[in-house]
């Protein structure tokens, strides 16, 4: 797959009247691509695993087919020319997530796979991973999942998104276990997407749902030791596959991104207290969105969505302050790009982009930011 050096450059809009407006670039070379056997990679996460102080890229593999997951180390600036399978099991896998599951201080792994149970690998310091044990209670058709600290103890906890099946809470024992889980409330059949972000401001993190299959999509309010509300999103009806939340119009409020695999995004803006209204609709028809993520690329404040689709070129939208958003074409880029992590992989300051292809080689994307030239 030929890598341009530099692709798609788009002069931004300033946020403020004194701010210089910058130009965003994005490179790649034949050395930022991985897995090269293009398998049907499906999820991706970064994490530093080996403890050298920068992030590694945690590669899950297979979607409905048994295949095997990997680490792969960056060695310098996102070139990952080392890598290790994680388990000794092939299996069909759609997710994997990062974190301390054990209160040592390394990065663990859990792998959420499809139609089977998840499974805990625990790191040893060295990013050597060893087989904890299943997640009990996790098998079914998993499409996505968060690591994240939930139920307010410090402990990672596990929620995953069946497409049959609804949404599963399982609480973290701080040892790499888990919980018999409780499943959460709503009509989540068809929920393939989920972000996290505290809607209501009362302290405590939400989850925002996407949901295929013509329903709604919900936002599930954490309500602590009283458990969970669920909420349908307005206007949300339709086949949406991915979810992304954040302040996108800086008024410090969380908002959600629905991604539909018809090719558009429905923003949902907040209020702060739980409620939403209808925002802009971004992208256009018939690019099948299959992931998205969000994240300040060009360093500006404000939060860039990066869209992945099937079979076409991915884009950024760039942010410019006011949820007005401008695309970025990531050329040479055409697959089925199930995953997108985003984290400083060259250790600039700035976020970068790491994309896993189902039926196409991985790619890591480095952004770079200057002064925009006028013309």
């Amino acid at each position: 797959m030929p890598i341009r050096s530099s692709v798609a450059a788009l002069a931004l809009l300033a946020v403020t009247q004194h701010a210089v407006p910058q130009t965003l670039d994005f490179e790649a070379s034949q050395f930022q691509l991985f897995d090269l056997e293009e398998r049907l990679s499906a999820g991706v996460d970064l994490a530093d695993a080996d403890g050298d102080g920068d992030l590694d890229v945690f590669l899950a593999n297979g979607r409905h087919w048994a295949q095997p997951d990997f680490l792969y180390l960056n060695v310098e600036d996102g070139w990952l020319p080392v890598s290790r399978q994680i388990g000794k099991d092939n299996g069909p896998s759609y997710i994997i997530r990062a974190g301390d599951l054990d209160g040592d201080g390394d990065a663990d792994a859990v792998v959420v796979r499809d139609s089977v149970p998840a499974q805990v690998f625990l790191n040893d310091g060295t990013a050597h991973f060893t087989l904890a044990g299943n997640v009990e209670g996790s098998d079914g058709p998993a499409r996505n999942a968060l690591l994240t600290d939930l139920t307010g103890d410090g402990v990672p906890d596990l929620v995953t998104v069946q497409r049959r099946g609804g949404v599963r809470l399982f609480a973290g024992l701080g040892d790499g276990s888990f919980v018999t889980p409780i499943s959460l409330p709503g009509d989540l059949n068809g929920s393939t997407g989920i972000d996290m972000a505290d809607f209501n401001r009362d302290g405590r993190p939400d989850l925002a749902i996407a949901c295929r299959d013509g329903g709604p999509s919900y936002v599930l309010f954490n309500m602590g030791p009283d458990g969970w509300a669920a909420e349908p999103l307005p206007e949300s009806a339709g086949d949406h596959r991915q979810t992304v939340a954040g302040d996108f119009n800086r008024d410090g409020n969380a908002d959600i991104v629905l991604g539909s695999t018809g090719g558009t995004m429905k923003m949902k803006l907040g209020d702060g207290g739980g409620n939403f209204t209808p925002g802009r609709t971004l992208g256009e028809e018939g690019r099948a969105i299959q992931s998205l993520a969000a994240d300040d690329f060009d360093g500006d404040g404000d939060l860039d969505i990066v869209e992945g689709t099937r079979e076409q070129t991915n884009r950024v939208y760039v942010n410019d302050g006011h949820a007005r958003f401008a695309p970025i074409e990531l050329d040479d880029l055409e697959a089925d790009t199930y995953g997108i992590a985003t984290g400083d992989m060259d250790g600039d300051g700035l976020p970068d982009l790491v994309f896993a292809n189902s039926g196409a080689p991985n790619l890591v994307m480095l952004s770079r930011v200057s002064p925009a030239t006028e013309g």
